[in-house]
């Protein structure tokens, strides 16, 4: 009798610690935070598969429910390791239900390229891009609001986007209103997602654009969950180009974005998902009911009276799975079987994959990444359909090329906490075309344009060195440096060019948290 109460005193204590718990549950973690690094490499080993590798970002509270689930007792030295990462940012101020908070955090990036792309830079020259983030939140019960003001230099420098940061290079970001609770997600604001494993690339959305306004909706059960994401993006100029400023031009278009994902996950290691996004586009276009129903499946919707909007529509599939040591991922998006006019050109498409070896108890893993994005998928003969937000790429930074990149991982936690080196080779070809061009659908013969590295194209080989060192969840220092040489350079046949290129980045965060 003592013992039945006895377990019964105990089951109500963890019921309401779980409560406490999970007080701080709608916040999302922002996914330029190192978190998700250690997030990954205990899924990869069969932890925290309740979160979906795939589907980014997570909120406080996803991540508090998964890691509560761990039997500590199974891990590793360097998976305990991790786990105290994790522990460290989201379990701040555990016996607050209802939390308050702010954060200012800093991470100046050097650079000798001025493209933050080391596989393909940009001049090279010392250049140094301040950046520095303030926040403030509070959460009642399931309800949050955030908002947040990031200075960034790069946003006034970047060569490839528009510059998204005017007064003192600031900008609003990782701001919103939402409701979160186990299952259900409503959210309203500014924020990155990502569909696809953390630090890999993805065919669908990504954070290679910035952040832009939108409306998130997410349904979630034990093996069928759906997200939706319908978002306003900058509008097209009335002369048919993409300018930083459209506010004076009565003829410009507007352009918004409308994306479903369609999950079923039988087993927690097994996860198949259906993708289909519309950019749709229109002198008088805006949010739209048609689009933003998110059970309102495009692919039989596109086309069809009433037509009121020029529209992009790209469709595709994932698949994720895990078993013994090894994850595998992959993404097949295909954005055009024929073109407008039927004379036969080759489909665009873009597949990604990847594979990670991760023994249990070894300290380092093996990946292996491929991209392969057709000639011009992302691109259509409207510009306005163009797959690209503030000239940035909405899914791939761009198009017509084929990268493969092999690394190791030395996770070398027990010698000195919180760092890990990642010597790797990477091969990347280029073709000649863009997103951002007028569409190609023959050569200058006549003749059918190439699928994919579409005229000369140029070969960049890179052997490098990646080190992130965070001795806690608030400093770190991270580090890509290494060596490229160019074949056809420019794509240019016969010219060749070699160089160095790094990037460098160290951070810190400070914060203030407590009792709403």
């Amino acid at each position: 009798m003592i013992q039945k109460i006895t377990t019964a005193v105990f089951a109500l204590t963890f019921s309401l610690l779980s409560l406490n718990l999970y007080g701080q549950d709608s916040r999302i973690l922002t996914l330029s935070d190192y978190t998700y690094e250690y997030i990954q490499r205990l899924q990869n080993r069969g932890n925290m598969l309740d979160l979906d590798p795939t589907v980014l970002p997570y909120s406080y509270g996803q991540v508090k429910r998964s890691i509560a689930k761990i039997d500590e007792e199974t891990l590793s030295k360097n998976e305990k390791i991790w786990l105290s990462f994790i522990k460290d940012r989201v379990n701040l101020n555990d016996a607050e239900e209802n939390e308050i908070g702010a954060e200012f955090s800093s991470t100046p990036v050097f650079s000798d390229t001025e493209r933050l792309d080391p596989i393909n830079p940009l001049n090279q020259n010392l250049y140094i891009y301040p950046s520095a983030t303030l926040t403030g939140y509070m959460e009642k019960e399931n309800f949050v609001g955030q908002f947040s003001f990031r200075h960034d230099y790069y946003y006034d420098q970047d060569p490839d986007g528009f510059d998204s940061a005017k007064r003192l290079f600031i900008r609003a970001e990782d701001s919103y209103v939402g409701y979160q609770k186990p299952g259900v997600k409503v959210m309203l604001g500014r924020y990155n997602h990502h569909w696809g494993k953390f630090g890999e690339a993805s065919s669908i959305i990504s954070t290679n654009a910035r952040s832009f306004d939108n409306l998130n909706i997410s349904l979630e059960g034990k093996y069928v969950s759906f997200q939706s994401i319908i978002g306003e993006l900058n509008d097209l100029s009335e002369t048919g180009v993409f300018v930083e400023e459209t506010y004076f031009e009565e003829g410009s278009t507007n352009r918004f974005i409308s994306i479903h994902r369609l999950n079923i996950h039988p087993t927690p290691k097994l996860r198949f998902s259906f993708f289909e996004s519309i950019l749709y586009s229109g002198s008088n276009s805006g949010l739209s009911l048609k689009y933003s129903n998110p059970l309102l499946m495009h692919v039989f919707m596109s086309d069809n009276i009433p037509w009121d909007e020029t529209n992009n529509l790209i469709i595709g599939g994932m698949v994720w799975t895990q078993f013994r040591n090894i994850t595998l991922n992959g993404q097949l998006l295909i954005d055009d079987f024929e073109h407008t006019t039927n004379e036969g050109e080759p489909v665009t498409f873009t597949f990604l994959s990847s594979i990670n070896y991760a023994p249990k108890s070894s300290g380092m893993d093996l990946n292996l990444e491929l991209e392969a994005v057709s000639y011009q998928t992302y691109n259509t003969d409207n510009a306005e359909g163009r797959y690209l937000y503030l000239n940035r790429g909405i899914a791939t930074p761009t198009n017509d090329y084929i990268k493969v990149k092999l690394y190791p991982q030395l996770f070398l936690d027990q010698h000195l906490r919180g760092l890990m080196v990642a010597p790797y080779l990477t091969y990347y070809s280029k073709g000649e075309q863009v997103i951002n061009q007028d569409f190609n659908r023959r050569k200058p013969d006549g003749s059918v344009i190439d699928v994919i590295l579409t005229g000369q194209e140029e070969n960049t080989v890179r052997g490098g060195l990646h080190v992130l060192y965070q001795p806690n969840s608030n400093f770190w220092f991270e580090l890509d440096t290494g060596y490229n040489h160019i074949a056809n350079y420019q794509n240019i046949a016969g010219r060749s060019a070699s160089r160095l290129a790094t990037i460098f980045k160290a951070g810190f965060r400070v914060g203030l948290y407590g009792n709403n």
